[in-house]
């Protein structure tokens, strides 16, 4: 068996399993179409009205700064990509038990995470490039095209290296694999940030990066199987066990517990948590490089934080609560007839999915909402605004999951619960815009009263954890109907 026996493995079961989705829904297709050609449109209409207005020295945003972004967001694109594709996979011991090398295993792994990654990025110069030809005013040298290929290349190498090595079997061996990586990152934001370079140095720094990262794709592959048996291993612990959280009603207690220990068992909460913790922080980072509102020029003064505060919020909520909530029935895979075959109602299976994805709220609020409004001194009244508008979208965003998981559950073990890339990306677009519609309505209301404005914000708090209510019990109803 060679990589791209692996590679053409996984891609033909890819091709399968969006054939399916596609036949059952057609129009999701001509959805998705739509989407992805408007998404492309606003991004190249946002960088086309800052070249033009222009924008303070602080919220400038150079070209290797946009490569770093691709760059690390190609890299936690990677990561999760490889630990449900080539670590967390139960299936996969039918690969390795196989006598081939390591090697030919993770690369034909890394170039399943790579070309369905390229596939994007392909599709989106291709549009940029048809509405530059169209007359849209913003520059797109090759280079550019070229360094942002190379960068996603690069990124998506890197999530698969720190996959693999974030998986070891001890706390030492994890800290000093990322450690002995962390130079290639440090070395994409000092050469790309830092040192501002012109368009054709910034190329080749992505270059050499993307060769280093291949080269710790295949140096990371001697791991693979230790990372594999780690994740898969369950976790022994002395003494009684005791439940997480305590409810009146014993049946939801067991079912929270059961749904709250296997999230730990996999390494689910660890990782959320420290995706909120990280965005939380670039969030106080944004304040320590723009500085207080006072120095903000007059047109965005009142709205720069709030809308940096609301867009961290989004995106935690969107990629933890909203994920988590299209997993909640998919992840059960084949285990799906022992939690049929117990003797509860497929609303208490569900109300403890709900109460499991909702324990990500508080951490939402306390380390993304809440630190940059007092940091920046917003005031009681907006800090009160933005904590329950952002409760708000942590609860929709929440019910969105839910409702889509259960609709069209996946069972695919290689994506771990989660819908094709194809719905992926449609679901967050439509939580982008329940998420602005949530956010904006109390904000224009507190715009003319402050007081009427946190009213209106509670209430919308008040329909969001509604939303959940009906959701839940929506997909309690697809679960009983749901043959095992």
């Amino acid at each position: 068996m060679t990589s791209f026996a692996v590679y053409a493995a996984d891609a033909l079961d890819a091709a399968r399993q969006l054939a399916a989705r596609t036949m059952r829904r057609k129009s999701a297709l001509i959805w998705f179409a739509f989407l992805f050609t408007g998404s492309v449109w606003i991004a190249l209409r946002l960088v086309e009205l800052s070249t033009t207005v222009g924008l303070p020295e602080g919220l400038q945003v150079t070209a290797g700064t946009l490569l770093f972004i691709a760059f690390f967001g190609s890299l936690a694109k990677g990561a999760v990509d490889a630990y449900h594709r080539a670590i967390r996979p139960d299936a996969l011991v039918f690969v390795l038990a196989q006598p081939v090398p390591r090697r030919a295993v993770a690369v034909g792994k890394f170039l399943t995470v790579l070309w369905f990654n390229l596939a994007f990025v392909a599709g989106a110069l291709a549009l940029a490039v048809v509405f530059v030809a169209a007359g849209m005013e913003v520059p797109l040298p090759w280079e550019f095209g070229a360094a942002l290929i190379l960068a996603v290349v690069a990124g998506l190498a890197s999530g698969v290296t720190l996959a693999v090595l974030g998986s070891l079997s001890t706390w030492p061996r994890k800290a000093a694999g990322l450690a002995s990586y962390a130079p290639v990152v440090g070395f994409q934001y000092v050469a790309l940030v830092s040192a501002n370079p012109p368009l054709a140095d910034a190329l080749l720094y992505v270059l050499l990066a993307a060769v280093l990262s291949l080269v710790g794709v295949i140096a990371s592959a001697r791991f693979l199987l230790e990372a594999w048996n780690n994740q898969t291993a369950g976790r022994r612990r002395p003494g009684e066990p005791r439940p997480y959280l305590r409810f009146r009603d014993a049946t939801l207690e067991a079912l929270v517990d059961k749904e709250l220990k296997t999230m730990v068992r996999k390494r689910q909460v660890a990782l959320s948590l420290a995706t909120i913790g990280v965005v939380g922080a670039a969030l106080l980072a944004t304040y320590a490089t723009v500085g207080p509102p006072s120095e903000l020029p007059p047109a965005i003064r009142l709205l720069f934080y709030p809308i940096v505060v609301s867009t961290g919020v989004y995106v935690v909520a969107s990629t933890q609560l909203t994920v988590w909530g299209m997993a909640a029935l998919g992840k059960e895979l084949d285990a799906l007839w022992v939690l049929k075959s117990a003797p509860v109602s497929g609303l208490d299976v569900y109300r403890a999915k709900a109460v499991s994805v909702l324990t990500l709220a508080p951490p939402i609020l306390l380390a993304v909402a809440l630190p940059l409004p007092i940091v920046a001194g917003l005031g009681t009244g907006v800090t009160v605004l933005l904590l329950l508008t952002s409760l708000a979208v942590a609860f929709a965003m929440a019910a969105l999951g839910l409702r889509t998981g259960a609709r069209e559950p996946n069972f695919d073990p290689n994506t771990g619960g989660l819908p094709d890339s194809m719905v992926l990306y449609n679901i967050f677009l439509v939580a982008l815009v329940l998420a602005f519609a949530v956010v904006a309505i109390p904000a224009q209301v507190f715009r003319v009263d402050a007081v009427l404005g946190i009213l209106a914000a509670a209430l919308t708090a008040d329909l969001a954890a509604l939303a959940i209510v009906l959701a839940t019990r929506g997909a309690a109803k697809r679960y009983d109907d749901l043959a095992a």
